[in-house]
């Protein structure tokens, strides 16, 4: 065993990146976050013997799930742009005992470093949506798999979000907001299917994954408290409409009448 945070000695990259796998590990243990996540690896399909790549791989939550599919013979590569974080995920593969299975590199999903056909298979969920030029991205993902091999992205898509709420106008403000100004592009999941057709992909199959939210127990509901936020933050909405549009969801949770849910859209191709 590994023990975590052994390196770095608390220095402000480290804190940095430790927060966000932090969240990222917290965020994977949502009942919502773990349907997502068996959907997309049910999806990919890893078999004994296969060697995968995961771009943009953050904490490694996903390179965990699919690991011990790949024994006896195989191995995921996960890549992520930040060396701390890379770091870190490597620490929690060691404490799982899959570094035998798990090796995690500094690398952009934009310039990959392997020969052409270097993997049977290769997936990023909840990558292209930061990604300015999503076709560059899968360009080099498709240069790396070999012929017959699959590719996989998951993205959301914000506008599908639903939420059981008596004020629609006010509604609509706070998701319009978040939709088109905070964290990427929030339309990327409908996008994926057009970004596979475009690059000649085969077999082309999307698959989307309905999540619904009916407790404070969910990373969707997490993401309804952080969208109001940052509206309040930005003033598109004022304090008082804050309140009584937050106070009414928790009001609602604690009568166990709340309502949410969004789309994922998985895609899966084969590379000709």
């Amino acid at each position: 065993m590994v023990p975590m945070s052994s390196w770095l000695n608390g220095s402000d990259e480290y804190k940095k990146a430790k927060g966000i796998v932090e969240f990222l590990e917290e965020r994977a243990q949502y009942p919502d976050q773990m349907q997502v996540n068996y959907a997309l690896r049910d999806v990919l399909n890893p078999q004994r013997g296969e060697y995968l790549l995961e771009a943009g791989s953050g904490s490694g939550v996903l390179c965990r799930l699919m690991a011990r599919n790949l024994s006896p013979g195989g191995r995921i590569t996960g890549i992520d742009i930040s060396p701390e974080i890379v770091k870190l995920s490597q620490e929690y593969a060691c404490n799982e005992n899959l570094n035998n299975l798990i090796k995690f590199e500094v690398g952009k999903a934009s310039e990959l470093v392997y020969p052409n056909g270097s993997f049977d298979g290769v997936f990023a969920a909840r990558l292209l949506l930061y990604i300015i030029n999503p076709l560059e991205v899968i360009a080099e993902l498709i240069r790396v798999v070999k012929s017959g091999g699959r590719i996989v992205l998951m993205d959301w898509d914000f506008e599908t979000l639903v939420v059981d709420h008596s004020d629609r106008e006010l509604t609509r403000r706070i998701f319009h907001w978040r939709n088109d100004h905070k964290d990427g592009n929030n339309w990327s999941g409908r996008q994926l299917f057009r970004f596979m057709k475009v690059k000649d992909l085969k077999e082309v199959t999307v698959y989307p994954v309905v999540t619904v939210a009916t407790d404070d127990n969910s990373s969707l509901t997490q993401s309804l408290w952080h969208a109001a936020s940052g509206a309040l933050e930005q003033g598109i909405i004022t304090p008082k409409e804050h309140e009584t549009w937050v106070s009414e969801l928790k009001l609602s949770i604690k009568n166990q009448q709340y309502f949410a849910s969004i789309v994922y859209f998985i895609v899966h191709g084969l590379v000709p």
